[in-house]
């Protein structure tokens, strides 16, 4: 389903219909790990800059950081939709998909959790455009998603009736004094 390179060049990971994650030394082509935990095929891969982490994207709703290095998964979040494009800023604190950026640097945590967004986005059901995970603007239903990519504070939205429709918000904050 998707296979990207460490930065470093040095392995490749690839995503597959059978929900594990295998990462692969680049020059000899041998596994060096399957990482498994997902419960739906595994959508997409990204490694973080530092190619330390990896993170996966299944069709369980959920993505999955794991230590590239031991294969431990760091972070699990329940994202209420399937993401098919991931890719890891360039310090690794934010995650960024197809419905938001999604903070990553927290500390590791075992049990699965809601996604805490940072900036622009979709709500995971596709109805509401979302600012650091507050629902924003409803959308009707000839304006939602069937793929969607977001970019700071602009979000792209392809709708089912073939039509694209690009929106540019501002959000102002009151700051008490």
């Amino acid at each position: 389903m998707s296979v990207a390179f460490s930065h470093d060049s040095a392995r490749l990971a690839s995503a597959s219909y059978d929900q594990t994650v295998k990462i692969w030394d680049a020059s000899s082509g041998a596994c060096l790990q399957t990482l498994e935990g997902h419960s739906g095929w595994v959508m997409s891969v990204a490694f973080s800059h530092d190619s330390a982490r990896l993170a996966s994207a299944s069709s369980d709703k959920t993505v999955k950081i794991w230590d590239a290095s031991s294969g431990a998964c760091l972070q699990t979040f329940k994202v209420g939709t399937e993401l098919f494009k991931i890719s890891f800023d360039t310090t690794g604190s934010c995650l960024y998909t197809e419905i938001g950026a999604i903070s990553v640097d927290a500390p590791s945590v075992t049990d699965p959790q809601s996604p805490r967004y940072q900036g622009g986005g979709l709500s995971s059901d596709g109805a509401w455009i979302t600012y650091n995970s507050e629902n924003l603007v409803w959308l009707p239903s000839e304006y939602r998603p069937s793929c969607s990519a977001v970019s700071g504070k602009t979000i792209g939205i392809g709708a089912g009736s073939g039509k694209v429709w690009i929106c540019s918000f501002e959000v102002d904050t009151v700051q008490d004094s």
